[in-house]
């Protein structure tokens, strides 16, 4: 539809000839001009808000109805149809529709050529005449002889002037049929003016419907007859087609109500049948099934137009040996389709001409990956011109009703092994339900209640147990997830909750099931499912979860931890073998710092190294006697020139020989990291004292500083599972929290205990215990000696 400006509208709003109005998006009538109130003489009061129907002869009004909701689509931009005044006098008119703007709003404007001879002088005729995109003749009121035509009539007619002026209609053949002119003639006669539908056939022979409207007028004080026509064959063959798009939605509609509903199969394809031979008007509707091994096909649903003989008795197993074109054309092609069977291979020209089939189009029919069968839609009396949309509006159908087939062979499928499903499940300790929910009764196999720690008996008469027993953080979801199925939302129900069991405890259920029987008004009344106990899948999944948090959480230490010290290896290193003069005293400090960073780092990477191993099961337990007191004055040792850099005094006095038993690397290892700790939270000048003690068959080291202590929360999270706290020391030392992950873990796997007592700037002291090596000895040997007199 073209664009007019608000300034052309503006100045058609003052002419008093040609008709204008304009509407707003709804067809309605918001404004008019000079010409609608002088020459039609409506008021603006009596158009305003109304539909443009108003202006129309009441037998124009249906067609115009059809008409206004495709102009406001864009889909039509003229309208020929004439407006009546208000007096009732007819006013032949040509109208062409715009969109527009106007007062900042869309509007579409309707404006209309006023054809009524008697608003014209000569020379404004003559004008419109020849301008109009309507076809005009201009000829005798009795004899028929046409003196003259526009040009709009010699491009849609296809003679040319001198073909057709001083001529009659008759000698030109304009009318498919001559006597709807003559009753125009007479209607004309007697009215003065009249109007209709009419076939007009042009030079090439192809018939084109027109609306025709003949009117008197005066030239040179002649009179003559003026005939106008409007090609309106596109619209009546929109019409036709909006009418059958309406007609398919319905066969659609109908045949899917229909092959959802549930009832006896066999009468719902039936009726299926006849529907769509009825609507598509074919002689034969067909539905052939296939054997198991694709070798045969037998026709097992017919329907047959009127005065069309049956076949479905002839059409049994039929093997494709004998027409093999069949099923390799359908398998490769999705179809069989011709107009004339004439142009397909012979053994199908051969199959066809015995059945009377003269036009085919056959779509196959694939279930579960197996090619079950085929749907057929035969024509039997004459070649058809099979239409696009009728060849789609088919394939939509074949698609239905494969699908309802296939929901008949799950469903068949599903009975006949249900039996079979209860023992598997039965036999793989899953639970199985079946929920009737017209009455609410509920079945549970004897594994949904011996999963929680029931027998069956203890639950006769509460089958709604599993319900109530939901964890309450869980019954809201999965009420809503079992709704969003029963409306249709997803095509199974599926969901994990918590269920109590018989100890009280929670247990985590996979429950997943499916509506599997409907009424004749698609409501749910059965659904069946299964039950799965995964709480121990939970459990490593919960396991796994915690791990890659600690591999994440321990990577992001390691990476920061190590990048800090190579790169400050680096800017020594290319300070001191750069050609920067750097003193001899500047030198010595580099070199203790680069001492001191390589001693924290080859810690660090074996304090990761033994993670790792520990993680991993590969550090192997070897106990022995050990000397406590001398592995700790060996780390003391150790120790001494990184707490002399801060001034920091080490005590450690005992004189008693403490004899442990454990494994000599790993006790190692946790008093190398205590100490590092104390030295490390220690500021310059400060003590850490070292004691041992015996209590209860074990033996109590004992490491206390007096640095910046911890907090309570502090110490509280210290040595939780697999959590590394990293922070800097007084010296602004770094650590990665790895040591007293270690600590712990090598304190458990020796048999002892590890503590920790602090308070903020007040200092720490750390505990741990290992077994007293006498003790464990005796101990060991009487649990020997037990064991031996037990066999």
């Amino acid at each position: 539809m073209n664009f007019i400006s608000e300034y052309q509208l503006n100045e058609l709003l003052s002419g008093g000839l040609d008709f204008l109005f304009i509407l707003n998006m709804d067809g309605d009538i918001i404004a008019v001009n000079l010409a609608v109130t002088s020459i039609l003489e409506y008021s603006f009061e009596d158009l305003n808000g109304k539909n443009l129907l108003t202006v129309y002869p009441n037998q124009y009004k249906a067609k115009f109805g059809v008409t206004i909701p495709l102009v406001i689509k864009g889909d039509i931009s003229s309208c020929p149809y004439p407006f009546i005044t208000k007096e009732k006098e007819i006013i032949p008119v040509d109208t062409k529709f715009y969109v527009g703007w106007w007062n900042e709003e869309n509007v579409i404007a309707a404006v209309s050529t006023n054809l009524s001879a008697q608003y014209f002088s000569k020379e404004v005729f003559l004008s419109i005449f020849n301008s109009s995109q309507v076809m005009l003749t201009i000829g005798t009121i009795d004899s028929n002889i046409i003196f003259n035509v526009n040009r709009a009539f010699i491009d849609n007619i296809g003679y040319s002037l001198e073909d057709i002026s001083g001529k009659t209609v008759q000698e030109l053949g304009l009318f498919y049929d001559y006597d709807q002119r003559e009753k125009m003639l007479e209607q004309f006669k007697k009215e003065g003016k009249a109007d209709g539908e009419a076939k007009i056939r042009v030079k090439s022979g192809e018939l084109i419907v027109c609306l025709l409207s003949f009117e008197q007028i005066k030239i040179q004080n002649n009179f003559y007859l003026l005939a106008a026509a409007t090609n309106i064959t596109q619209r009546k063959q929109m019409e036709e087609k909006l009418r059958f798009l309406n007609r398919q939605q319905k066969l659609l509609s109908d045949v899917a109500q229909l092959l959802n509903k549930p009832g006896d199969f066999d009468d719902i394809i039936n009726t299926v049948l006849r529907l769509i031979g009825e609507h598509s008007g074919v002689s034969r509707v067909y539905i052939c099934e296939n054997t198991l091994d694709e070798q045969f096909t037998s026709n097992t649903y017919e329907w047959c137009n009127e005065g069309i003989e049956g076949k479905k008795d002839e059409f049994q197993m039929v093997s494709f040996d004998e027409v093999p074109s069949w099923k390799k054309i359908l398998n490769q092609e999705g179809r069989i389709f011709s107009k004339n069977i004439q142009e397909l291979p012979q053994d199908m020209i051969d199959l066809l001409e015995h059945l009377n089939v003269k036009s085919i189009l056959t779509y196959p029919i694939y279930l579960q990956n197996h090619f079950w069968g085929f749907v057929g839609f035969d024509d039997c009396l004459h070649n058809k011109d099979w239409l696009d949309d009728e060849v789609n509006l088919l394939l939509i159908v074949t698609s239905n009703i494969t699908n309802a087939l296939e929901r008949k062979l799950y469903l068949s499928q599903f009975q006949n092994s249900e039996l079979r499903l209860r023992l598997a499940l039965s036999g793989a300790r899953e639970g199985m339900w079946d929920w009737n929910l017209r009455t609410d009764e509920i079945y549970f196999t004897d594994t949904c209640y011996t999963m929680l720690g029931y027998s069956p008996d203890e639950l006769i008469g509460k089958e709604h147990y599993w319900q109530e027993s939901i964890h309450p953080e869980d019954s809201a979801k999965n009420m809503d997830i079992f709704q969003d199925h029963l409306k249709g939302k997803t095509d199974y129900y599926e969901n994990v909750f918590r269920v109590k069991d018989s100890l009280g405890k929670w247990r985590w259920i996979l429950d997943h099931g499916k509506i599997v029987e409907r009424d004749k008004d698609n409501k749910a009344i059965r659904a069946i499912g299964t039950l799965i106990d995964i709480s121990n899948q939970k459990e490593v999944e919960q396991q796994l979860k915690g791990l890659l948090v600690t591999k994440d959480k321990l990577f992001s230490i390691i990476s920061h931890d190590l990048r800090g010290p190579i790169g400050s290896f680096m800017q020594v290193i290319e300070l001191l073998t750069s050609d920067i003069e750097v003193s001899p005293d500047m030198q010595d400090s580099l070199l203790h710092e680069l001492k001191d960073m390589s001693k924290n780092t080859f810690y660090l990477l074996e304090n990761l190294l033994n993670w790792s191993r520990s993680q991993r099961s590969e550090i192997v337990y070897n106990p022995r006697a050990i000397i406590v007191n001398e592995l700790i004055i060996e780390n003391i040792s150790l120790l001494t020139s990184t707490a002399a850099q801060k001034s920091i005094h080490i005590q450690f006095e005992s004189q008693t020989h403490y004899a442990a038993y454990g494994d000599y690397d790993m006790v190692n290892l946790v008093i190398r990291n205590l100490l590092s700790n104390a030295i490390k939270f220690t500021r310059t000048g400060g003590l850490i004292d070292i004691s041992l003690s015996e209590q209860d068959s074990f033996i109590e080291i004992e490491i206390a500083d007096d640095g910046v202590g911890m907090s309570q929360e502090m110490v509280d999270n210290l040595f939780v599972d697999n959590q590394f706290h990293s922070t800097y020391g007084t010296g602004n030392e770094k650590g990665s929290g790895l040591g007293l992950v270690l600590c712990k873990d090598f304190v458990l796997r020796n048999g002892g205990s590890i503590r920790v007592e602090s308070i903020v700037e007040k200092g720490s002291k750390f505990f741990f215990t290992l077994p007293v090596f006498e003790k464990k000895m005796q101990s060991d040997l009487l649990s020997i000696t037990e064991q031996e007199n037990g066999d």
